[in-house]
């Protein structure tokens, strides 16, 4: 058997004591505040990865975003180079075009009072025309005014047409220049 004497005066057993339940409060305290501590750092951990993760899922809704106008632009660019060889194909095509009608109305404002014109064909740059004058001087005043139009050159009339004074069945041929019909 133990025998156990107690020679420590009576303050400093109280303040044995006190630190004993000091010591013991404190321990308790903080394996109270520990769960609590480890608690608010699973927090910040997870509220740390959730922003991450938000700020990957702005980006990457942003180049998504991007992605979609730069697919837009492609296809504004697609349509835009689509229409722009249409309009050159119809340039090119214009281009080539022959304007017969400059060619008739400069026929029909060269023509005088006394030619009837019934027949005109063409065939590449030529015209040939058939008509009856009212007499040989209407036809060769006819001839003579498509002859000073730069228009038209290489003027024939056939010599047996120009034998009868009135009256005259004429066929005349001449060649358009190029230049007229592009206007």
């Amino acid at each position: 058997m133990k025998i156990y004497l107690d020679l420590l005066p009576q303050d400093r057993k109280i303040e044995i004591k006190h630190s004993r339940l000091f010591a013991e409060v404190l321990r308790e305290e903080i394996l109270f505040l520990l769960p609590i501590l480890l608690f608010i750092f699973m927090l910040a951990s997870i509220f740390y990865m959730v922003k991450i993760q938000h700020q990957s899922s702005v980006s990457t809704n942003n180049i998504q975003q991007s992605q979609d106008k730069y697919q837009q632009l492609n296809t504004y660019q697609d349509k835009f180079k689509q229409v722009n060889d249409e309009v050159q194909a119809l340039t090119k095509i214009q281009s080539g075009h022959l304007y017969w009608s400059h060619v008739f109305s400069q026929l029909s404002s060269n023509t005088p009072d006394g030619i009837l014109i019934s027949n005109i064909s063409t065939k590449d740059f030529q015209v040939f025309v058939i008509g009856r004058a009212k007499t040989r001087d209407d036809l060769l005043d006819f001839k003579n005014k498509i002859a000073s139009s730069s228009c038209f050159t290489n003027i024939n009339v056939p010599l047996s047409d120009l034998v009868v004074k009135e009256d005259v069945d004429f066929q005349m041929d001449f060649t358009v220049s190029r230049d007229c019909l592009k206007k």
